[in-house]
């Protein structure tokens, strides 16, 4: 009796086992799609200050409540290195003169300044400061470096800048 109870537990556990399970990897799945998706966002989600190599001037300063257009500039050895807030590189050598290297640089302040007109057209409000450039400049940079972006300023038609400092408690 007890062998023949053994023996058809024995049969049904074999049975079960050998039919093939095809859920198990999905909750695995599922918690590797949730990782993926969360660190997607936290990725993005970054502040667009970090990584830039810009050493800004520490003072007492306010702050802004509208951010503006917001572009870091420093030097990569002989190199003028621009990083915007929305993560694009613009770079030209140091000593240049020529407006057509910064035509790049102009095509895309057009376009930032013709989306923020956009945007205030559609919520019916005007902000003076939406159009404003925030330059993060690097100290080591002197102003003949910095001339040829307050150029391409005025090529935009942005008129509304200021410069970003580091403030100081």
């Amino acid at each position: 009796m007890r062998s023949t109870l053994w023996f058809a537990l024995v049969q049904r556990t074999r049975e079960r086992l050998i039919e093939p399970l095809l859920w198990f990897p999905f909750p695995a799945l599922i918690g590797f799609g949730l990782v993926i998706v969360l660190r997607g966002h936290l990725l993005t989600g970054f502040n667009h200050r970090l990584g830039t190599r810009a050493d800004v001037v520490h003072l007492n300063a306010e702050t802004l409540t509208a951010p503006g257009i917001w572009i870091s500039i420093y030097q990569d050895k002989d190199q003028l290195v621009l990083v915007t807030d929305d993560h694009n590189r613009f770079m030209w050598p140091l000593g240049t003169r020529d407006m057509k290297t910064l035509k790049p640089f102009i095509d895309y302040l057009n376009k930032r300044t013709a989306e923020a007109a956009f945007k205030q057209t559609l919520s019916l409000e005007i902000e003076k400061d939406r159009t404003r450039a925030v330059l993060a400049v690097d100290q080591k940079l002197k102003y003949i470096h910095i001339r040829p972006i307050l150029f391409a300023l005025v090529e935009a038609k942005i008129s509304n800048y200021g410069f970003e400092t580091r403030v100081v408690n």
